[in-house]
């Protein structure tokens, strides 16, 4: 009987604190929409990333990364730790798709390497600055990393800009991580409004294999990607079934939402399945 009623209590408990989560983001929402507003305004960018979106996405992940910290914490320490053990000396590294750079051990790479260079379609504020105050080592590349915001057909050749890829190919090390699954995105979803599925699905695992062979192709590269997704305790739906890759040296689970943060409570909490993988010539 005394266990019962614990529960009970426990469970009222539990309403109360849902009741009054439901008020603050009632009263908090405004206010981080109105700051999300203040971001993009001030956060140097091209018109295009303003436009189509691009921009606004790379401001909506670090509020998400916020609300979600202590799920994400793990996958985040993973990420790190695989490209400290992974990395060794060089000259020059490459991050692909840098972002707010969360999963990405920044001292580490400034130990080991005499220049950093960050690609990504927009930079976030907070990172432009971080570049601006680090004495010329840590450089920023505004970049099409996908080759495919241009192509407005997804049957249509799809290719880096060579003098991108260039650069890329002269850098040491190159790490991709948290990218592969998102890079398709502003092409699929611009696709998908004139073209059926299989023809944009083509397109989008052809970004897929054009940047893992990238990868490939380098002296050495980091690769850390989702692999497959599942919400709750649902099987596992594959998110590269298209493209070739390599067995992983690691492989881990990403709690990357709750139920309430992406409002499908039916189904449950989201995971992805993560793969680390390590591409080297030498070998």
């Amino acid at each position: 009987m005394g266990n019962n009623y614990a529960i009970v209590g426990g469970s009222s408990r539990c309403k109360k604190l849902r009741r009054t989560d439901s008020r603050l983001r009632i009263v908090l929402e405004p206010l981080l929409m109105i700051l999300e507003l203040l971001e993009w305004c001030l956060t140097p960018a091209s018109l295009r990333a303003r436009t189509n979106g691009l921009l606004a996405e790379q401001i909506a992940i670090r509020h998400r990364a916020n609300r979600c910290r202590s799920s994400w914490q793990s996958h985040l320490q993973s990420c790190k730790s695989f490209l400290t053990r992974q990395l060794s000396r060089g000259n020059h590294v490459a991050v692909l798709g840098s972002g707010h750079l969360r999963d990405i051990d920044l001292r580490h790479l400034k130990n080991n390497f005499s220049r950093i260079t960050l690609f990504d379609v927009v930079h976030p504020l907070e990172v432009q600055i971080l570049a601006l105050f680090s004495g010329g080592r840590i450089e920023l590349c505004s970049c099409d990393l996908s080759g495919a915001l241009h192509v407005r057909d997804p049957s249509l050749p799809i290719a880096l800009d060579k003098n991108l890829r260039s650069l890329l190919e002269s850098a040491d090390a190159l790490v991709s991580s948290c990218l592969l699954t998102q890079l398709a995105l502003p092409a699929s979803h611009r696709w998908g409004k004139h073209f059926n599925s299989a023809l944009v699905g083509a397109g989008v695992a052809r970004i897929q294999q054009n940047h893992i062979e990238l990868l490939e192709s380098a002296s050495t590269a980091i690769l850390i990607t989702d692999t497959a997704q599942r919400y709750g305790h649902h099987e596992w739906s594959p998110l590269l079934s298209e493209v070739r890759l390599p067995k992983p040296a690691e492989r881990w689970v990403w709690d990357i939402a709750p139920a309430e943060e992406h409002g499908l409570e039916d189904l449950g909490a989201e995971q992805r399945s993560v793969e680390a993988f390590v591409f080297s010539s030498h070998a």
